[in-house]
């Protein structure tokens, strides 16, 4: 997350609501091989799907949540950008997930319009794998600062993948070998912001209950909103979601359905959402930061441990991105998904 500086400016974060219980695995544990820390990781992958990652006492952390700090203040002004500069800049999907996804342009569970935004901010355009996608000047002015928390954020990744790999017997730089930075891909830094609540009718869902689809995601935010589904419970049961709770120095890390892929079930994708804040924090917007990375796009779904996942083999037949447009379009017709009890995802309710 973003220092203390952040967090001191908003509404506490309140203690009368249900609270996820997830594992803290210190980012200078890993970095140093860590057994334990790499253990305890392991676990919440097989779990839950998530775990907080401490980035403080280690120089790559520290490095990372100077770039958030920073980030912060300059994703609120891009966000804020007026609508006909944002109407310059959309996203065209499938065509291309890069620009602006504008507000209500996706249904909620209850087929109401979402309450959020975002910005997708290409990997390749950043690494000059592609040409740079069209940005307004405001972001062009900050481009070095979103390369920059970009490639600690790539070195992050390698540390967290290097473990799984050690913990799971794979073979070294496996599940690195199809995330090359330098190879295209539709990883990509995101910004969102998701409208305060201060009427009863915003007290629903932001943005509908999912699995990422990428590999793995690392999320800042300050003010409290996702929510997760607990393991083995139903998306309908409103009793089975529990509220994450921000804590400065520390990234949210959840698993996309891409590691599920790739390890055959073995790692869990979990079910979350966007909800409205809690408590008081609800009469403010919502600023979110967060790296979503994805396979590289020509990169095989195949089952990396050797095995054959039952159910799978047509996924396993597709390349990254042909995989990654058949969920986005799934996500963007408002299909639900939800978690099976071996941890694969698939679509519908419980």
């Amino acid at each position: 997350m973003a220092s203390e500086k952040h967090f001191g400016h908003i509404p506490p974060f309140p203690d009368d609501v249900p609270v996820i219980s997830m594992n803290t695995i210190s980012l200078a544990g890993l970095r140093l091989g860590d057994g334990n820390a790499a253990q305890r990781m392991l676990a919440a992958c097989q779990e839950l799907g998530f775990f907080s990652l401490s980035l403080r006492g280690d120089s790559l952390g520290e490095a990372m949540m100077e770039d958030i700090d920073q980030l912060f203040d300059v994703g609120k002004d891009i966000m804020n950008l007026p609508q006909h500069v944002k109407q310059q800049y959309l996203h065209d999907i499938p065509r291309s997930f890069l620009g602006f996804k504008p507000l209500g342009h996706a249904k909620t569970e209850t087929e109401e319009p979402d309450r959020f935004e975002w910005f997708n901010l290409g990997q390749d355009g950043l690494m000059g794998t592609a040409p740079l996608q069209p940005l307004p000047p405001l972001v062009h002015g900050h481009l070095a600062l979103f390369t920059s928390f970009l490639k600690h954020g790539q070195t992050l990744l390698t540390a967290i993948c290097s473990a799984l790999e050690a913990q799971l017997s794979l073979p070294e730089g496996i599940l690195m070998s199809s995330q090359t930075p330098t190879k295209p891909s539709g990883t990509v830094i995101r910004l969102i912001k998701a409208l305060a609540s201060p009427q009863a009718e915003d007290l629903r869902t932001s943005m509908i209950h999912h699995t990422d689809f990428g590999t793995i995601t690392l999320l800042a935010n300050v003010i409290g909103g996702l929510q997760i589904l607990t393991p083995g419970g139903s998306a309908t049961d409103e009793g089975a979601w529990r509220w994450v709770r921000p804590q400065p120095g520390c990234l949210i890390v959840n698993l996309g359905d891409a590691m599920v892929q790739w390890t055959g079930g073995i790692l869990r994708s979990n079910v979350h959402r966007i909800r409205y804040p809690p408590g008081q924090q609800r009469y403010v917007d919502r600023y979110s930061l967060a790296i979503l990375f994805r396979p590289e796009r020509e990169a095989s779904m195949r089952d990396k441990t050797g095995g054959d996942a039952a159910g799978d083999v047509e996924d396993g037949n597709l390349t990254a991105w042909e995989w990654e447009v058949k969920k986005a379009m799934a996500l963007a017709r408002g299909d639900a998904v939800v978690q099976s009890k071996g941890g694969k995802p698939r679509k519908g309710l419980d």
